[in-house]
């Protein structure tokens, strides 16, 4: 799917996630606290051995992101629940757009518990594994550890469209024409330093610049017309009926996406064309990264975003994801992949399509999530996997929905959200820690 497969990978082992193991975390201690201590360098000679280190992700990225703003997008402010860009911060919108076409997986993720999605708690939560009596450590010394699981962390950035200003502002139509422009020919470019991101005017020129990149790339013309030059228009309920037959025509036929604008219930007029390339991009990104990192195969379990897709419909965004998985379908084998479990819950025709556009595939198993989360929990796991043959010894994938502006799964709580949830309860945040030396090491 991408080329250049890289021979440098970071640490992984083959590791399954249908077994629970004890952790080298005291059981009375804070879970994400502790796996963040265990990569800084202050302490992190103090390790026994054995002792798990969470290892650096694989960074996928678009080949048209310029590598100086990886950088700066994975090393982003502490938390970012429901603001974008705000006075002061080192992110501006379109940076936070570009985002989307950076995908860190962690190929070793240690977490207590399995997700579930509790409407009574207001969101997801743990169903906690419990704790363990450990083996015996070199000073003799047994304690109660945490019980966990090895996972695989996609902390993929959804498209964000919380509100106007990152994803629709990339790909809706102005008053007159965007032309395109590709910043990796403009040697004068340089990544806006925050200084003077805080002056509005540098920092608009500075985003419409990012915005006319997006476009270049992302567009067949490499330009957005104006809104008023645009006839044949579409609302977002006769947007979804084209996109529905690419995904169940045999027929890869993108060209039929090719110049399409839909209007969303705000007024403003978006590029179908950048949406389903951006649901390419990230999709290939995710799915190239999880191939190279998961030899003994890999579950792949996905939940919608609902609050990023506030201002265009998550039934929208999911038919976009199912469109590009059925592009990349029609031209690569996946050929790690065993299982795709989907949250259907509120998008009872998802399954359906998503086995269309998976059609070529024929050895991985579409499902609903929940059939892979009905074990007894505690310290048996909500996951369950026994009934499928294909999937014993796989990861267990969690694509997680991450915030292109802040580190929330490092800082944010358990509070409702799946960052909050995973972040809280995994080494996710020591992988990804904004100051780890290594944090970089891995770029595809």
């Amino acid at each position: 799917m991408k080329p250049n497969v890289p021979t440098n990978l970071p640490p992984f082992g083959l590791d399954r996630s249908d077994a629970i193991h004890p952790s080298s975390i005291p059981a009375n201690e804070k879970f994400r606290s502790c796996s963040l201590e265990a990569v800084r360098p202050s302490t992190r000679d103090d390790k026994n051995p054995g002792d798990f280190i969470p290892p650096p992700p694989l960074m996928s990225c678009s080949a048209f992101v310029p590598r100086s703003l990886v950088e700066l997008l994975m090393r982003r402010k502490n938390g970012a629940l429901g603001v974008k860009w705000l006075k002061g911060d080192d992110i501006t919108n379109m940076e936070g757009a570009m985002h989307s076409f950076i995908t860190p997986v962690i190929s070793r993720c240690e977490i207590i518990g399995d997700c579930r999605y509790n409407p009574v708690f207001g969101g997801h939560s743990i169903d906690r594994f419990g704790d363990t009596l450990q083996r015996p450590r070199t000073d003799g010394s047994k304690r109660k550890c945490h019980l966990t699981r090895f996972v695989v962390l996609s902390a993929s950035v959804q498209m964000d469209f919380e509100n106007t200003k990152v994803m629709l502002s990339a790909c809706m139509l102005e008053a007159s024409e965007t032309i395109g422009h590709d910043l990796s020919c403009d040697s004068a470019w340089v990544v806006l330093d925050k200084k003077a991101k805080q002056d509005d005017k540098q920092r608009r020129a500075y985003d419409e610049s990012l915005r006319q990149h997006i476009i270049y790339h992302l567009t067949e013309a490499r330009r957005l017309p104006a809104r008023e030059s645009v006839g044949d228009l579409l609302d977002i309920n006769e947007t979804i009926q084209p996109l529905e037959s690419f995904i169940t025509t045999p027929i890869d036929n993108t060209d039929k996406l090719v110049g399409k604008f839909t209007g969303l219930d705000n007024g403003q007029l978006v590029s179908v064309e950048i949406l389903f390339n951006t649901a390419v991009q990230q999709a290939k990104n995710e799915l190239a990264a999880l191939e190279v990192s998961c030899p003994q195969g890999y579950i792949y379990t996905y939940d919608p975003a609902s609050i990023f897709a506030r201002k265009i419909g998550a039934k929208m965004l999911n038919r976009l994801m199912f469109a590009a998985l059925k592009h990349l379908s029609d031209h690569y084998k996946f050929e790690n992949i065993r299982v795709f479990g989907f949250n259907s819950y509120a998008d009872r025709g998802a399954i359906s399509l998503l086995r269309s556009a998976l059609r070529k595939q024929e050895h991985v198993i579409v499902t609903s999530k929940q059939d892979l989360f009905n074990g007894a929990g505690g310290a048996q796991g909500l996951y369950d996997v026994t009934h499928i043959p294909q999937a014993r010894g796989a990861m267990l994938v969690i694509h997680n929905n991450s915030d292109g502006f802040g580190q929330n799964i490092e800082t944010e709580a358990m509070v409702g959200s799946l960052d909050g949830a995973i972040g809280s309860s995994s080494s996710a945040a020591a992988s990804l820690e904004r100051n780890r030396k290594d944090l970089l090491d891995f770029i595809w």
